[in-house]
């Protein structure tokens, strides 16, 4: 890591006003004086420090950051912070303070030390790089239309290399996707997948980690299309519909997979928990179809109700594994505890719908030949109706 070095500190100077005196003879009454308005100077914070003394303790903490000891570092830039807040030590200990709070796991306090950097010093030479940092720490902590805000400020640096660029884009169609802007955020993946091809990026071995959010956007973006695709009511051709929402899945699905090859375990546990929710939501779902018309009998209603837990219970199975291997990653790695823990709540959900499932089936008057029968009388009609 190399961090901003510091020039020598300019010397703070106070400014005192003197006022004059005049003669008797010519002094105004006392009242006239009075009213004059009162004069507000702002507050002048003077260090107790010299600037050498300030310097010294900058390298320290620095030293401290780049000997992995955040614990220590984080206070100490902190308070340079503090004691020099207008000084030449504060952007770079700013942003060196959010990088130490970053390491430390505290993600909301390293974002608001890189939203300082950017508020207070815009032209400072670390304020590029706070503002990337900030992208990523709102995309940790959801914070979606400030996502959108630092990623559009990105865009209008106008001198972005080619990664950063393709970082920028798959922020902001993050930020604009979770905000149910779907179509202008697939504009942005469209622009961001264009400079990918063109530079023939992530096509051999483990594809750079900007990537990565530029595929879990795209993924977001094709799973919100297809859970559009609904059951009920009935669509005029069942089997077709169902096809679409299917197809809209497996297209999610590879993209959600396309972040994963980035190795990042935050990337990886994201597109693991969506990817089982994919099947989740697609199960519950499909489940509502009402029966056939030409299920007229109790016991051709139950036959129906039977072949379809039979035939979509592996849909729950499947996203079972993979929140199940979600949760081994978040155990193994301790990343992105949140997505975790969401991926362990709903593996217990999926645990719990397939255990009734189970005995759904176990209830029906039925074997599972009889069920099975009755599964391939259904694929025959679904062309025509559920």
């Amino acid at each position: 890591m190399s961090l901003p070095r510091i020039a020598p500190l300019a010397v703070l100077t106070a400014v005192v006003a003197s006022v004059g005196c005049t003669s008797g003879a010519t002094a105004r009454p006392p009242q006239a004086a009075s009213a004059r308005a009162p004069v507000e100077l702002a507050p002048v914070v003077v260090s107790p420090y010299s600037d050498a003394e300030l310097a010294a303790e900058f390298e320290r903490a620095r030293a401290l950051l780049l000997a992995d000891k955040a614990r220590e570092a984080a206070p100490l830039f902190d308070r340079l912070v503090r004691l020099a807040p207008d000084g030449e030590v504060a952007p770079p200990s700013l942003f060196n303070a959010g990088l130490a709070h970053e390491a430390l796991g505290d993600r909301a306090l390293a974002a608001e030390r890189y939203r300082e950097v950017a508020r207070r010093f815009p032209d400072h030479a670390v304020a590029r790089g706070a503002l990337f940092r900030l992208a990523r720490g709102a995309a940790a902590l959801e914070r979606w239309p400030e996502l959108v805000e630092v990623a559009r400020r990105l865009l209008g640096l106008g001198d972005l290399s080619v990664l950063e660029a393709i970082e920028a884009r798959g922020a902001l169609a993050l930020g604009l996707v979770e905000q149910d802007l779907v179509d202008e955020a697939a504009r942005q993946i469209g622009l961001a997948r264009d400079l990918i091809e063109a530079h023939r990026l992530g096509e051999a071995g483990k594809p750079p980690l900007e990537l990565a959010q530029v595929s879990f956007a795209l993924g977001e973006v094709r799973r919100r299309r297809s859970e559009a695709i609904t059951f009920v009511p009935a669509p005029p051709d069942f089997a077709e519909a169902l096809e679409r929402r299917c197809q809209g899945l497996l297209d999610a699905q590879s993209a959600y997979t396309e972040a994963m090859r980035s190795l990042d375990a935050h990337w990886s546990a994201m597109a693991g928990y969506r990817i089982g929710q994919l099947y989740k939501e697609l199960h519950r779902d499909v489940m509502q179809v009402p029966p056939p018309p030409s299920a007229d009998t109790p016991r051709k209603k139950q036959l129906f109700e039977g072949a379809m837990r039979l035939r979509y219970r592996v849909l729950l199975e499947k996203g079972q594994k993979m929140l199940a291997g979600t949760v081994r990653l978040g155990d193994r790695t301790g990343e992105a505890p949140s997505w975790v823990l969401r991926a362990r709540d709903a593996q217990r959900e999926i645990e719990l719908s397939l255990a009734d499932e189970q005995a759904a089936l176990a209830r029906l008057p039925f074997t599972e030949a009889e069920l099975l029968a009755a599964l391939d009388a259904l694929k025959t009609e679904a062309p025509r109706r559920p």
